[in-house]
């Protein structure tokens, strides 16, 4: 059992005037009760410095620490917001250039999946590995005009049985495999790449536009 003890300052609280109690000694700093030395430490001039000695450093780091976190935070942010608005124009430009791509010269294209001639800005970038999957979102072969209704089909996930069968008869089986392995890869992006896309097909797009003598956008 631990010895109980006064509440008395000792050393650098010798002298001031404490409450008297009796406490653990465990519980005791400089001899006192933790209520005291806490008032120690605001009211006197020796427990102000010895607060700014021992206590001081570790609230100033904390609030550092604290302070990093917020910065490291905010930059994850903005990093996020970054890649996320080049990400949309990567998707804008690959997209026009897909649809124009396969379009006739009146600026129709043919539905991959059900076959409806639509105008080519009322059609979307249909792919056959869905977007989510990175390494196959801006890749060529697994893209192509879909009508909305069947790119928003998502009872038969864009149509994808239908789409993976047409694609197997235009560019052959062996290639669509290395699609559909090519989708399941561990692929890293970053707002500098999504722009790089963004540029390569946005320029594409003018380049086409300008070979056809047509300017869509």
């Amino acid at each position: 059992m631990l010895e109980e003890k006064k509440c008395k300052g000792i050393n650098k609280a010798h002298g001031y005037e404490s409450c008297g109690k009796m406490v653990k000694a465990n519980t005791r700093k400089f001899g006192l009760c933790p209520s005291c030395f806490f008032d120690w430490m605001q009211t006197t001039e020796g427990g102000k410095i010895h607060y700014q000695k021992q206590f001081q450093p570790k609230v100033e780091k904390n609030i550092e620490n604290k302070k990093k976190e917020e910065r490291k935070k905010r930059t994850q942010e903005k990093r996020k917001q970054d890649s996320s608005s080049a990400m949309r124009l990567a998707d804008m430009y690959f997209s026009r250039y897909i649809r124009l791509f396969y379009a006739d010269l009146n600026g129709n294209c043919t539905c991959y999946t059900c076959g409806k001639i639509v105008p080519l800005k009322e059609l979307d970038n249909g792919h056959y590995q869905k977007r989510e999957h990175k390494a196959t979102r801006y890749h060529l072969n697994n893209c192509r005009p879909q009508c909305k209704t069947c790119n928003g089909d998502t009872k038969h996930n864009g149509k994808q049985d239908v789409f993976r069968k047409n694609l197997v008869y235009e560019i052959g089986e062996e290639m669509v495999i290395e699609i559909e392995n090519l989708a399941k890869s561990t692929f890293k992006t970053s707002a500098v790449w999504y722009r790089e896309v963004s540029n390569k097909y946005r320029v594409k797009l003018n380049e086409l536009q300008d070979k056809l003598k047509i300017k869509y956008w």
